[in-house]
């Protein structure tokens, strides 16, 4: 009965109501809970200075900190799978770049490069802009340090820094680089990164970096000192490059430009704490490199073979002296003259005994030059010499060359028929012999870069007088020049069959030209009596004639001028008319006029002296020395009396005292009224001429004037 009561209230209507108020209590009651919790957790995020609510890691977080904490504590043959389950489950997750490079380090500490490289190639190549990327980029140059690949290793880090890296990765890379090149022996580049290290890292780390630029500041040669030079900022250093600097050039005995070194390290560091040592340097180098003010050396052949040559050398020297102290504005020059007995050994001794008497400079010599020039570099004293050796200059920045040289000839004659004849196709035709050899080579290659075109080249024996074949070779009879060769320089020289007499002619021109003096200036084929070669075979006149007309405008036949007077009537015979015939200075001589002049009527060549010149200043000096010695000056009496008047101009200058002074005054020196033209020095201290162009008109030579 009261179950059935109890049950029947459960279901009355009463009952319903008073459960749903109740309900709704609870209801209310737990939304104030809540209300409470949020408001207490407002407040104390409030007194937590604004910290998050700490949100519990996820799955992907929980796999990555795994392995990154057995990574951390070394147990990395854990971690590796541990990494790559990551990977496999989130191969674009947040921790990717950095699980991809982790698997690249444990590889790389286990010794598999190829499995390092490839996950941190992987790693910049997906995540470039990850930090981890930055790490994977110096795994891979250790990995390529290491495998002795460190000119990659350089190639790599040298792009990173071109793009502008993180202060960290600019820094680890200069390490990197530091110790590339001081393990290569570049002590240039390591002083630089350790120098960029020394600057940028704090203290005490810094120190080691710059003990180790130190180090190989005391290393390094001049042109590593030049190359790191622009880039170092601090005064300091720039003062220890400037000294070690100073200490190599005089090393190299480059004792003027280590004294101006030394000179302007005083004056822009006069604390340094060499300084005491650079004043006692500058004292002693200014000793050894100070002259007696106005005093000149002359380095001649004055006995011997060649006494005459030297004697005319100096005749033209001493007139100019005469001159000059007669003059407007005299000067006491002194001459102190050696004679070199055309010997190197007693060159090179007259050079120590110049330089013992204090001479500011050298003029000459002929015969000995190099000998003497090497001595006279070695010594620092500038040379003026007259000789067609090659690179003479190349010996040193001392070493001047005034005098007329193959590569003046040759662009003086193939200037003056490309741009002012407007001609476009040239032949050679040569002895095959040094000196044909090489007029035909520089010859070939100033043709071509003047853009004109060498259409035929052909050689001949030394001694030969029958020019019928060589000639119908040149015109094509025989054989075509490859297209290939009329496109560039390239000098092929065809072997002969010669006199078994001579068979070493083509090797010796000292056996062809036996005067040295007469390779060097021409002016042993002066005297007609003198020839190189047999008489005239009157034979070779009868041979046939070549077919076809010459498709060159201008031949170039860089011999002596019996052979070119042998030469040129067997032109004419076969056919090759209305063609320029050109020469070299050799060709100045009676003796070809006398040979063939019918023959060579408008024949150009050139010189570097033409005493019948129209102008003032030639024939002032010819008809001096005329009256003095009794004959007529050459080329080799011209360039002598140009160069002392250069070199007397020059030492009655107050200013110069020391012979490097004197050198960089000849470097920037000009003379517009020489005897042999204008006068001045190229950087390579070549002399730079006008050179005067002559034309056979007659039975004279006639000037070409210069445009």
């Amino acid at each position: 009965m009261i179950a059935a009561e109890v049950f029947n209230f459960f279901q009355s209507e009463e009952h319903v109501r008073l459960r749903h108020n109740r309900m709704h209590r609870l209801r209310l009651g737990r939304i104030w809970i809540v209300i409470f919790f949020i408001s207490f957790s407002a407040c104390m995020s409030q007194t937590q200075r604004g910290a998050e609510p700490v949100q519990p890691p996820d799955a992907e977080d929980l796999s990555f900190q795994q392995a990154e904490d057995l990574f951390k504590q070394g147990q990395t043959d854990q971690a590796l799978p541990q990494y790559s389950r990551y990977l496999g489950q989130y191969p674009a997750g947040r921790h990717a770049a950095w699980a991809m490079q982790r698997i690249g380090a444990i590889y790389q500490k286990r010794g598999d490069s190829n499995a390092a490289q490839a996950f941190y190639r992987n790693t910049f190549q997906s995540f470039p802009q990850s930090p981890a990327a930055d790490e994977a980029r110096l795994g891979l140059m250790d990995l390529l340090i290491q495998g002795r690949r460190s000119a990659e290793a350089v190639d790599m880090a040298l792009q990173i820094l071109r793009n502008q890296p993180s202060s960290r990765l600019r820094q680890e890379l200069w390490r990197r680089l530091a110790q590339v090149y001081q393990a290569a022996g570049d002590s240039s580049n390591t002083a630089l990164y350790a120098y960029l290290l020394s600057k940028e890292l704090p203290a005490p780390e810094n120190e080691s970096w710059r003990n180790l630029f130190m180090e190989n500041i005391m290393r390094m040669n001049a042109q590593g000192i030049q190359a790191l030079w622009d880039q170092i900022e601090d005064p300091r250093i720039q003062a220890d490059l400037m000294y070690r600097y100073a200490m190599l050039q005089m090393a190299e005995g480059k004792l003027g430009d280590a004294l101006d070194l030394l000179t302007a390290f005083r004056s822009a560091f006069p604390d340094h704490a060499r300084a005491a040592e650079a004043d006692g340097l500058i004292q002693e180098l200014s000793l050894k490199l100070a002259f007696v003010p106005q005093t000149l050396g002359v380095l001649l052949p004055l006995s011997g073979s060649y006494e005459a040559y030297g004697q005319r050398v100096l005749n033209a020297i001493e007139m100019a002296l005469s001159l000059m102290q007669s003059g407007e504005s005299p000067a006491a020059i002194k001459l102190i003259v050696k004679d070199t007995a055309s010997n190197d050994q007693r060159a090179v001794q007259e050079v120590r005994a110049l330089a013992q008497e204090q001479v500011g400079a050298i003029i000459g010599p002929i015969i000995t030059a190099q000998a003497a020039a090497r001595e006279a570099q070695r010594l620092n004293i500038p040379m003026v010499t007259f000789t067609q050796k090659a690179e003479i200059t190349a010996i040193g920045d001392y070493i001047f060359r005034h005098f007329i040289t193959p590569q003046s000839q040759v662009q003086t004659l193939v200037t003056y028929f490309v741009r002012d004849l407007g001609m476009h196709d040239f032949a050679v035709l040569y002895p095959n012999e040094p000196y044909g050899k090489t007029f035909m080579a520089l010859f070939w290659d100033e043709v071509v870069r003047q853009g004109a075109r060498m259409v035929a080249v052909e050689n001949y024996a030394p001694g030969q007088t029958d020019f019928a074949v060589t000639i119908n070779k040149l015109m094509g009879q025989h054989h075509a020049l490859p297209d290939d060769l009329k496109a560039r320089p390239v000098v092929q020289v065809e072997k002969r069959t010669v006199d078994p007499q001579r068979a070493d002619a083509a090797d010796s021109l000292d056996r062809v030209l036996p005067d040295p003096v007469a390779r060097a200036s021409g002016l042993f084929y002066q005297n007609a009596e003198q020839t190189r070669s047999g008489g005239v075979n009157s034979a070779a006149m009868g041979q046939s004639g070549a077919a076809g007309a010459a498709d060159f405008d201008v031949l170039f036949i860089p011999d002596a001028p019996k052979e070119a007077g042998l030469i040129l009537p067997q032109l004419v015979y076969h056919d090759i008319q209305n063609v320029y015939s050109a020469g070299t200075n050799l060709w100045h001589s009676q003796q070809l006029i006398d040979m063939a002049h019918p023959y060579a009527q408008n024949a150009v060549l050139v010189d570097g002296f033409y005493k019948d010149s129209e102008s003032e200043t030639v024939r002032r000096f010819v008809e001096t020395y005329r009256s003095i010695y009794g004959t007529d000056p050459g080329i080799m009496e011209a360039f002598a009396f140009d160069t002392a008047n250069l070199l007397f101009e020059l030492l009655s200058y107050p200013d110069l005292h020391l012979r490097h002074q004197l050198r960089d005054a000849l470097k920037q020196a000009y003379k517009p009224d020489g005897v042999t033209g204008p006068t001045a020095f190229a950087p390579n201290r070549e002399a730079i001429k006008q050179l005067s162009l002559l034309r056979i008109r007659g039975e004279r030579f006639v000037e070409i004037p210069h445009p």
